[in-house]
């Protein structure tokens, strides 16, 4: 749900970016999940290496 928020929020022609945070936020916000910040990382880069690394996003998941 937060790439897809990301890929929203980006302009034409730019890349989505998505951050731990965003992930965080969207668990908190929509099932009320209260998600350690290196289990959000980690869901997020599976997320994007299950998906090919999704050439049109950006994260901060692999810092």
């Amino acid at each position: 749900m937060a790439i897809a928020a990301a890929r929203r929020r980006a302009a034409s022609g730019e890349p989505a970016i998505v951050t731990v945070d965003d992930v965080t936020a969207t668990a908190s916000q929509y099932y009320g999940y209260v998600v350690e910040r290196e289990q959000a990382a980690a869901a997020l880069r599976h997320a994007f290496e299950a998906a090919g690394g999704q050439s049109d996003c950006m994260t901060d998941a692999f810092d």
